[in-house]
């Protein structure tokens, strides 16, 4: 037999070599193939370094398209696994992509400009300040007295969390909380939904549950959704279990349980406290939103339903009777687009059951695409978003927190994608239209590096968008400092 072993280092050389000759050939035919880019050597680019970054806003729009963008959403099976393999349901996902650059003289009226000069910082000694852009320029310094006079407060101070992937699991929500909570007072995780996707993942909270029927108002177009954007419908099976969390400080115990949900029958509730003491609630058929409540020195509590019929679960908080909470409602997916939805009355009855002192809007990661920089659409879809949450929600501050950083390729280094410093001003003119708050993400993230940085220090995934959990915590910091020396 011929021994051909003396050529395998002749093979292996010629492989590497091809593979290295991939990183040269032009991205943009490899793009139009439907391929990626390939660069054997990614993992040794250095990115960009804080100068470098200053100077990408320069170069911003230079051989960029300016067309519009279309979306489309696949939905697949969900791979994140559960704590009670309640992982199969379909994740809708939405991908943004460039329309076609339409002839020149095509009848298409040219994109609004948007104004990007900020208004003077309501605070100093952050380097993000939050900017106040509502009338009287009072938003943020209201909210900042409750902050100081919490002590007198016969309720949680509650600040609510709206977002998508990039808070998914309580990424950086967590570290917000525990902020808060160990300057302010306050314990437990918050408002936690029936069921979620990442349940195996999430560690501020223990979560077991079976037999529900979710709804999201990203897959569906029907009606009764307000800010946790799901709702619940159980079988005579159903079961939830929630359980606090040493993971962080304040979630391995709390004071309060609250279970909100529309009965239009006459079910019966029973909770577990502890794994002992056991509770029955009979509900009284209603139209609208209510609550069984429980306090007490929890570490763990189970609901389960009987006479299901009519039934219609949106949560429970997990909470103490005052301090601060802060409660995390992510839709993996979601554009925000989809908030305009939620339904003025039900939202009404949420806030009273649940009064809300500060909404943080977290979205625009879903839209942003690297070949496209005008998302005056967009601004135009949360402007209306944003008020229509104003009317939900009346009294309540409202902030407008941007896109992070998100890098892509270019040129064999990772850098900036210009969509998102377009996307960043219009998230701002989106604040400054309905006189509301923002927090610029992108400029807390650039000030300690970029997201090159963010990835080379385990801050971020190699997707170069995702945050990790230590990224998480950094950004949470910068955005309690901001917050809590707002003036």
């Amino acid at each position: 037999m011929k021994n051909y072993f003396r050529y395998t280092f002749g093979l292996v050389l010629l492989v590497a070599l091809m593979m290295l000759g991939l990183k040269y050939l032009p991205a943009e035919s490899v793009e139009e193939a439907g391929l990626k880019p390939v660069n054997i050597l990614a993992d040794l680019d250095r990115g960009n370094t804080v100068e470098e970054l200053e100077g990408l806003d320069a170069e911003a729009g230079a051989g960029i398209r300016q067309g519009g963008y279309s979306v489309r959403s696949v939905t697949e099976p969900d791979t994140t696994a559960s704590t009670d393999g309640d992982s199969s349901r379909s994740v809708s996902t939405i991908f943004v992509e460039p329309e076609p650059v339409l002839p020149a003289d095509s009848a298409v009226a040219a994109p609004e400009p948007v104004d990007t000069v900020s208004t003077a910082p309501v605070q100093t000694g952050s380097a993000v300040p939050v900017r106040d852009y509502s009338p009287d320029g009072t938003m943020m310094r209201t909210f900042t007295g409750k902050l100081a006079g919490i002590g007198q407060m016969k309720r949680p101070l509650r600040i609510g969390f709206m977002g998508d992937s990039f808070i998914e699991g309580d990424l950086l929500t967590s570290d917000f909380r525990e902020l808060m909570q160990s300057r302010y007072g306050g314990g437990g995780v918050g408002f936690v939904p029936i069921t979620s996707q990442v349940a195996g993942f999430r560690q501020t909270v223990g979560h077991k549950f079976g037999q529900w029927k979710q709804s999201s108002i990203v897959n569906s177009k029907q009606e009764g959704f307000t800010i946790s954007a799901f709702r619940f419908t159980p079988s005579e099976d159903s079961y939830v279990e929630y359980k606090g969390s040493s993971h962080k400080k304040h979630l391995d115990r709390f004071g309060r349980a609250r279970l909100l949900f529309i009965s239009k029958g006459r079910s019966v509730i029973r909770a577990t406290v502890n794994g002992e003491e056991e509770f029955l609630f009979n509900t009284d058929p209603m139209e609208s939103l209510q609550e069984v409540q429980l306090d007490g020195d929890f570490r763990s509590i189970r609901y389960q339903i009987s006479d299901v019929e009519g039934f219609t679960a949106y949560g429970v908080f997990l909470e103490n009777p005052t301090g601060v909470s802060v409660d995390n409602f992510s839709v993996r997916g979601n554009s925000g687009t989809a908030m305009g939805r939620i339904s003025p009355v039900l939202s009404e009855q949420f806030g009273k059951l649940s009064p809300y002192d500060l909404i943080i809007l977290q979205y625009g990661l879903n839209v942003v695409s690297s070949q496209v920089t005008d998302y005056s659409a967009y601004r135009k879809q949360m402007t209306a978003v944003v008020n229509h949450i104003r009317r939900c929600f009346p009294g309540t501050a409202i902030l407008v927190m941007s896109v992070g950083d998100r890098a892509t390729r270019s040129n064999g280094a990772f850098v900036t994608m210009p969509g998102i410093r377009a996307m960043v001003a219009a998230q701002e003119q989106v604040a400054r239209d309905c006189g509301v708050l923002f927090w610029n993400t992108y400029d807390a993230m650039r000030a300690a590096g970029g997201m090159s940085a963010f990835v080379k220090n385990g801050w971020a995934a190699k997707d170069y968008t995702h945050i990790s959990a230590r990224g998480g915590r950094k950004i949470a910091t910068a955005l309690f400092d901001a917050i809590t020396t707002a003036q």
